[in-house]
């Protein structure tokens, strides 16, 4: 079994990754944000007190807000570095090999600590914080099937 993906240039693959990959960490901001947006609201309405530290704890509760998009524009910024390029993927027994202009690479399996199958992209971990994503929405259903089963054989599915 040989599954080719072949990914053109697209500015919104790695911020979608970047939402996906951080979406746990970005809920807790917004959480916290909210909250103590919400303390220092109540704060600055309802109880006598410093209105210089209520100011400082809004401003800090949408700083909590902002941050996940800072984070998603910071990545959006740096992919703007790079040349664009079409790269493909060719993924079978073996593991992904990774062709473009430049050359071309094999990451065997063993190499790949987890992988994350969403409707858009298949992320692939090769270190704690290092990972890089692939377009699947062009996968016919079979193709989908037969890279989820690989994947799981693998063992580098995991629940999300």
């Amino acid at each position: 079994m040989r599954i080719v993906i072949t990914a053109r240039p697209d500015p919104r693959r790695v911020p979608a990754a970047v939402r996906w990959v951080s979406r746990w960490l970005f809920r807790a901001f917004y959480v916290v944000g909210a909250v103590v947006v919400g303390l220092g609201v109540f704060s600055a309405v309802a109880l006598p007190g410093d209105p210089v530290l209520d100011g400082a704890i809004i401003v800090l509760g949408l700083f909590c807000l902002a941050y996940p998009f800072g984070v998603v524009a910071a990545a959006r910024r740096q992919q703007g570095r790079y040349q664009p390029m079409t790269i493909r993927y060719e993924i079978d027994d073996d593991g992904v090999l990774t062709a473009h202009e430049l050359g071309e690479s094999t990451l065997e399996w063993p190499a790949i600590e987890r992988a994350a199958l969403t409707t858009d992209l298949l992320l692939i971990w090769v270190g704690k914080r290092q990972y890089f994503p692939i377009p699947v929405t062009d996968l016919s259903k079979t193709h989908r099937r037969e890279l989820r089963d690989l994947l799981q054989e693998q063992g580098l599915l995991r629940r999300s």
